[in-house]
């Protein structure tokens, strides 16, 4: 090219840029060798090696079964199961006991029973029958005879609430032959209130009057009532009430 042929090249460079920077395509070899940074990036970057594409597996989920330990609902039988509802039963033991009736008018000579208890009626509606059989006694004594005399005495339908109870016997006549004061056929109106405090025990207070062989109140009298398993074998102490004082023969 000649000095004027570059002159007019660079007279028309200066009036239009676009002429003299348009140049054909470089391919990605000669990018590389020029280290040109103008060209487009690659449609598709190359892929991270730690994502996947596609469909991907659905993750299994475990199912938890559950305390294997808890369970719902009562379980029969269960020891440490417990109850807050109280069904009005109350604690009376029933069997054979060896009744013992201390007059205010001689605490030391009781007139005595042979009780048999039973509970009659459905959880919840019980009440507690009670026989009581007169022992025979001679004058003076505590321990002889003890055999059984008459009729036993037949008092039915007592509620008892929480060991505790409460009966009017009404009118009741025991034969002479039982009472060791003096011999003679007893008459009184009588009213027991007691409670049953241990397993083996019950005891309480006797109220009303005494009406034959003579005239006098009860009011202070006491009872008590220990479990016996052989009425032919019976205590040689016999307890008076419930602080535990008892009388027997000299």
């Amino acid at each position: 090219m000649d000095f004027r042929s570059l002159s007019w090249f660079a007279l028309v460079c200066t009036f239009s840029t676009a002429a003299c920077t348009e140049r054909d395509p470089l391919d990605s070899a000669t990018m590389a060798a020029t280290g040109d940074s103008t060209g487009m990036p690659p449609t598709d970057p190359p892929s991270d090696p730690a994502t996947t594409t596609g469909d991907v597996p659905t993750p299994t989920t475990a199912v938890d079964p559950g305390d294997p330990t808890a369970t719902t609902g009562s379980v029969p039988g269960d020891p440490t199961e417990t109850s807050d509802s109280t069904t009005g039963d109350a604690p009376v033991l029933v069997g054979e006991y060896l009744f013992v009736v201390s007059t205010v008018i001689a605490p030391a000579l009781p007139i005595q029973f042979i009780a048999t208890n039973e509970l009659i009626g459905a959880p919840g509606q019980q009440t507690m029958r009670t026989a009581l059989q007169p022992l025979a006694l001679d004058q003076g004594k505590v321990t002889t005879l003890r055999t059984l005399v008459g009729e036993p005495l037949v008092f039915a339908g007592i509620p008892v609430v929480d060991g505790i109870f409460k009966v009017d016997l009404g009118l009741v006549a025991v034969s002479g032959a039982a009472n060791p004061i003096t011999g003679s056929d007893i008459t009184a109106q009588l009213v027991l209130a007691g409670e049953f405090v241990g397993p083996d025990f019950y005891c309480g207070t006797v109220e009303g009057d005494l009406l034959s062989p003579l005239m006098s109140s009860l009011s202070g009298s006491t009872f008590a009532a220990v479990r016996i398993d052989d009425p032919g074998d019976l205590p040689i102490e016999v307890t008076l009430d419930c602080v535990g004082n008892t009388a027997t023969d000299s």
